[in-house]
């Protein structure tokens, strides 16, 4: 909207001085918003507060003593809940609005700082030596809880990724470049069941119209896993037929969830993983008699991303 476009409405009756004296000096860039840049910084002031804690507890802990951090760092965790917890709404299915500005940062400061003291007290007592990955399932259930209750999708995210997790699924640029995406054997078979509950869980909730506003970050979760386990299974394996008809079904599903959300983000799941698996399947079948293909398949690729990039630009944005 530009200055010349209010004048025009102006003009036309379609809106009044009043409105248009209101919505000038915005249009003409005399007021502008600062509104994401102070989310960035406030969650960025909480992420190295959080850390902050650590590194100090760590780099003195001669000095500080044990019982002392972990008292520090109960109390500040406990300070934290009980403010949302007196400032809390209502539950509700549907999203709801925070109470106060700085409500959806404390809770995001208090979830960090209760795990901060679970893994301070597992690092210095082993209260669960034997059974690590229980430590990691308590923080999953403690997240998806406060997501829940407190409406906060960034902890959602983090219960996603905790529960992951105690499935001994890490997948990492690292790990990415090492072509080591999981720890252990045949461990993408528990990724692709993941994936697959985590878009079951997604869907089954969307129509019961429980928190509809989480469904794209459990199915970009569960997509991401599911894609990412079936690379790895049509690469570890010779009869890789399966595979490349569950990356195929997986991306049916994108392409339908895509168009009817306006996510530009799960069409380009689709296209990526459809391309990797044709091209494989290609490069074992008919490049290795018919090499010289392999330019004309490059082109042809190529030119069908651009096209597919011009064609679908206008689905960047994800409808909210």
């Amino acid at each position: 909207m530009t200055r010349q476009t209010l004048e025009a409405w102006l003009q036309k009756n379609l809106i009044t001085k009043d409105q248009f004296d209101q919505l000038e000096p915005i249009a003409s860039g005399k007021i502008i918003s600062v509104y994401y840049e102070l989310r960035t910084l406030l969650y960025l002031g909480v992420l190295l507060f959080s850390s902050g804690i650590g590194i100090l507890i760590y780099k003195n802990i001669g000095e500080v003593g044990h019982l002392i951090s972990i008292g520090l760092l109960a109390f500040a965790t406990l300070i934290c809940f009980w403010y949302v917890f007196s400032k809390s709404v209502d539950f509700s299915y549907s999203k709801v609005k925070p109470p106060t500005p700085y409500y959806d940062y404390i809770v995001l400061l208090g979830s960090l700082l209760f795990i901060s003291f679970q893994g301070y007290l597992q690092f210095k007592y082993q209260l669960l030596d034997e059974n690590l990955g229980w430590s990691t399932l308590i923080s999953a259930v403690f997240f998806f809880f406060i997501a829940y209750r407190f409406d906060h999708l960034g902890i959602l995210s983090l219960a996603i990724t905790a529960l992951a997790s105690f499935w001994s699924i890490s997948v990492s640029p690292q790990k990415w470049y090492s072509s080591n995406f999981f720890e252990s054997d045949h461990l993408y078979i528990t990724a692709i069941i993941l994936g697959i509950g985590l878009i079951l869980t997604a869907m089954l909730l969307d129509w019961k119209k429980i928190k509809q506003h989480f469904t794209f970050t459990y199915l970009n979760f569960g997509l991401a896993m599911f894609f990412i386990g079936s690379l790895v299974g049509l690469f570890d394996n010779s009869n890789y037929g399966f595979f490349i008809l569950l990356i195929l079904a997986g991306s049916g599903f994108a392409v339908f969830y895509g168009f009817r959300e306006k996510s530009f983000l799960f069409l380009l799941y689709a296209f990526i993983f459809t391309y990797i698996a044709i091209t494989y399947f290609l490069a074992d079948t008919v490049f290795n008699d018919l090499p010289e293909l392999i330019f004309y398949y490059s082109i042809a690729s190529c030119g069908g991303f651009v096209y597919f990039i011009i064609s679908y630009r206008k689905l960047f944005s994800r409808k909210s």
